[in-house]
């Protein structure tokens, strides 16, 4: 069942060493997901699903028609074991090209359209979760726990080869195959797409950074959500990362249930990727020639020179989660490209974070900066520095891709800070346009 898919394909992007760190990223889905699988159920509808099982006399199946009454959809959370999905009389029509050639040959000896509807369609499954050893998603659906039935499933065939099928009442091959099938072949079909899903994804081309996002432990069910925990560790590509040496903050808590789905992001996350940009190496900014008087005057007395101009951390930024907002403490060394004079400059900034689609988005705010040796060169330096930090911050990473399928993005979503930790609640919507192959 696709609308199975999704919600695995959802929860797998969404093995722990005793002494781990929290994780970086924490996600819950709650009950309202149901509403995502309709829409994607709908979504289907006019989509081609290409068949490579060349046993089968079977190029491709397009679904036409799709009549699902929401009413009669049920999904719900089972403690400890999982979820479970109920529908009851669906009906839905296929269109399914046939075509077989003669082995090694081009020559076509099946051929034809097929259109099959299918009524009364039932569906009971419980899928239980687990983690495998490489820190997939993975899943069982216990053959005593999937049941799939079609009250009546009626063909037209076109074609002689059609003729022949609808009139040797072929349709009662379809019913079989429908009714004892499918249940068998979704686990290994479940499966075999959550391998695939890459777990560690590189989010920012031009500083090489990678987002690993395998599972960190077991997935926790309760009756009304389903939790699951991401490393959530930013790291420079090909570059080991000690995770020991990160400040941790705290594990998410999730205290409610009234929206679709929750993330929660934890100090760790944010230092990771701090850590990651400090590892990355200097960055470049261009210095402008500062407008007014007293500005421009003192930019020529401080040797701020307009041109190219680079920043290297000197240690890895700071950055606490409190209560109030989200701030970041950095140490950097500031030199023009030439290597002439330098200095170097402590600057803490608040940033607000927020989603837009499957972006996660820092906005930085107006830094207070000071320069190490604090006299009044000093802090007439630092002056100058909050007046041009956009061109500064503007080479950091302020956005960071979250690991969702291109059809889904978070909307309507809301900020909660904690100590240590910061939740984003909001709901998430299905764009079946944005999916190249929204039967796959």
């Amino acid at each position: 069942m696709k609308s199975c898919v999704v919600i695995f394909f959802l929860v797998s992007l969404i093995s722990s060493d005793t002494a781990a760190p929290p994780p970086g990223i924490k996600v819950r889905i709650t009950e309202k997901v149901k509403d995502l699988g309709l829409m994607y159920l709908k979504g289907l509808v006019n989509k081609q699903f290409p068949i490579d099982d060349i046993c089968l006399p079977i190029k491709s199946v397009n679904l036409t028609d799709l009549q699902v009454d929401p009413a009669k959809v049920d999904f719900k959370f089972q403690e400890n074991i999982g979820v479970q999905i109920e529908i009851k009389d669906m009906n839905f029509s296929l269109e399914i090209q046939r075509e077989a050639k003669v082995p090694f040959t081009q020559i076509k000896i099946i051929e034809g359209t097929t259109t099959l509807t299918a009524e009364g369609v039932t569906a009971t499954i419980t899928v239980r979760m687990n983690q495998n050893p490489q820190g997939h998603l993975n899943v069982e659906i216990p053959r005593d726990n999937c049941t799939i039935k079609a009250d009546t499933i009626r063909t037209t065939s076109s074609g002689l080869t059609g003729f022949l099928l609808d009139s040797l009442q072929y349709f009662r091959l379809y019913l079989y195959l429908f009714n004892d099938k499918i249940c068998p072949a979704l686990q290994p079909m479940i499966n075999n797409k959550l391998k695939d899903l890459p777990m560690m994804s590189t989010v920012y081309e031009d500083h090489q950074l990678d987002l690993d996002y395998s599972l960190s432990s077991d997935i926790e069910v309760t009756s009304s959500s389903l939790d699951i925990s991401f490393k959530g560790l930013l790291s420079v590509h090909g570059k080991a990362v000690d995770p020991g040496s990160i400040r941790p903050g705290r594990e998410p808590v999730f205290t409610e249930t009234n929206k679709m789905v929750y993330v929660g992001i934890s100090e760790f996350f944010f230092n990771g990727a701090a850590m990651a940009i400090y590892k990355s190496g200097p960055f470049e900014f261009n210095v402008p020639e500062m407008e007014g008087l007293l500005v421009g005057l003192g930019q020529k007395i401080m040797e701020i020179k307009p041109g190219p101009w680079t920043a290297e951390l000197i240690e890895a930024p700071i950055i606490e989660i409190s209560n109030d907002d989200l701030s970041a403490t950095a140490y950097f060394k500031a030199q023009r490209k030439a290597k002439l004079n330098g200095f170097l400059m402590t600057c803490r900034f608040k940033m607000d974070i927020e989603f837009k689609e499957r972006l996660l988005i820092m906005n930085i705010q107006e830094p207070k900066c000071k320069e190490k040796a604090g006299k009044i060169k000093g802090k007439f330096l630092a002056f100058l520095v909050n007046v041009f930090h956009e061109r500064i911050t503007k080479s950091l990473v302020k956005e960071i891709p979250i690991p969702l399928p291109a059809e889904l993005s978070l909307i309507n979503a809301t900020n909660q800070f904690e100590e240590g930790y910061l939740v984003v609640g909001g709901s998430l919507t299905f764009n079946p346009q944005n999916s190249s192959n929204a039967g796959g």
